[in-house]
């Protein structure tokens, strides 16, 4: 016993040393920046409200969008892009639908969008393989067109993805500096009305995109599954499949893009918002996938460190990045545990003594850590968001350290699934929602009535 409390005191330190000197870092800058770009931290609310502005003359974007059974999401996301982000062109990849997805793209339509269709057996067999397929769509419009690749964009957005309108435009304009290869937006989680997507919210506009601005120094941000911009040029440094099929594939082709000297980075000025989910077996399974692949990619380190390309505050901070479920979701879940039991049951606290007095008094302050930082990143997200009060947000405390177990879970899960050597992708499921009222020049959202009729637009069909 007296081994396992020594065990558990260094892991604390290892932990809160870690968690300073990373995260709280990150973080802080973050803040810091995000403040100097728009002069307070809900600065970024404004551009939602708007107006849409062409791209930057003499660029091209191309958005691809992966759908495998997205009849409820696919015509809002396509007319949303259409209306809201002028001369982009649009790259719908069917991943072998069985569903009304490709007939709702073909009735939507337009001369900007085009449809590739893929067949089993070569269908679904990952978000990378469905990207992969529509990249060679763009590297042929580009070749056939002579655009310069270097003045070429590619964005992923999945289905239900929606961005700020003019985001394309912003975005960019971040790009205008030859060694940025990507770019990912702050994410947000639309229809808070419940608990469970607001907490998801505050997840990702508040804790993840801080420390995303934070990561800007370094030019080291990671990429998402949705609102990533990454220059053609720069994909074709990567090979000929960017996309890995990682559980996490949009984690691994960041790294694959930092590994080749380029910059990635962010922007206060457009964001990208997306359903959340509702059910909690299917979020600790989304999490579970997400922690997988992020604890897989530590295999990719020698290749950060034997690389002359990237830069050492880079590799520094992709290692500890990388590093992060090992030192800290992992750690946490058991000395967290361990040293209350010990404190209460035993003769010794099992953990560093923050207080000098009693076990109980130990105990409290030990608990009020985790708390405090959570209060504390409730009190962010009231700052960054314009419908929550900070009373509210106060009393939700408590439960934004409630999901801290949800980590623990999805980690372990995770852990379980590497070292037996499964793999579980699951795609996730999508809610209905209203349709998405466009301008006469692409027309109301398609409904079911009008989905026989011939299709506008396929410029591509392949298995």
């Amino acid at each position: 016993m007296a081994a396992l409390d020594t065990i558990t005191r260094y892991a604390a330190v290892v932990l809160a040393v870690f968690t300073g000197v990373y995260n709280i870092s990150l973080l802080a800058l973050g803040i810091i920046l995000a403040r100097r770009a728009d002069g307070s931290l809900r600065g970024q609310l404004r551009l939602a409200h708007e107006r849409s502005a062409a791209l930057p003359a003499g660029w091209s974007l191309f958005v691809l969008v992966p759908c495998l059974n997205e009849e409820r999401v696919i015509a809002n996301t396509l007319h949303c892009l259409l209306e809201g982000q002028p001369g982009v062109r649009i790259v719908v990849v069917d991943d072998g639908s069985d569903d009304t997805t490709a007939r709702i793209v073909r009735a939507v339509g337009g001369d900007r969008v085009t449809l590739v269709r893929r067949t089993p057996p070569a269908a679904r067999q990952g978000k990378g393989a469905a990207l992969n397929t529509g990249l060679r769509t763009v590297r042929e419009h580009a070749g056939q067109e002579g655009l310069d690749t270097d003045r070429v964009l590619v964005c992923v957005l999945d289905a239900d993805g929606r961005m700020t309108p003019g985001a394309a435009s912003r975005v960019t304009q971040r790009f205008s500096d030859p060694t940025v290869g990507g770019a990912q937006l702050a994410v947000r989680i639309r229809d808070r009305d419940r608990l469970a997507l607001r907490l998801q919210d505050l997840e990702f506009w508040t804790l993840s995109a801080l420390t995303q601005f934070g990561r800007m120094a370094t030019g080291t941000v990671s990429i998402g599954g949705n609102g990533q911009f990454s220059r053609l040029s720069a994909l074709d440094s990567v090979g000929p499949y960017p996309w890995s099929d990682s559980l996490t594939e949009d984690l691994d082709l960041g790294i694959s893009l930092a590994a080749r000297g380029w910059t990635v980075t962010s922007t206060t000025s457009a964001f990208v918002s997306q359903q959340g989910l509702t059910s909690p077996r299917r979020l600790l399974r989304q999490r579970t996938r997400w922690y997988h692949g992020h604890m897989s990619a530590i295999r990719r380190l020698p290749e950060l460190w034997t690389r002359p390309a990237v830069g050492l505050p880079g590799r520094v901070e992709l290692t500890g990045y990388l590093l992060a479920p090992y030192l800290v979701t992992l750690p946490a879940s058991v000395v967290q545990h361990y040293a209350v039991v010990r404190a209460l049951c035993g003769n010794s606290p099992g953990m560093p003594r923050l207080v000098p007095g009693a076990v109980w008094l130990n105990v409290l302050v030990w608990q009020s850590l985790p708390f405090t930082a959570y209060l504390v990143s409730t009190l962010l997200y009231w700052r960054r968001t314009d419908d929550l009060p900070a009373w509210k947000a106060v009393c939700w405390s408590p439960a934004v350290m409630a999901c801290m177990y949800l980590g623990f879970a999805a980690s372990w899960r995770a852990l379980w699934q590497i070292i037996t050597r499964r793999r579980h992708w699951t795609k996730t499921e999508r809610a209905v929602e209203a349709p998405v009222t466009s301008g006469a020049s692409t027309g109301p959202p398609a409904d079911p009535r009008r989905l026989a009729q011939p299709p506008r637009t396929i410029l591509n069909d392949v298995p």
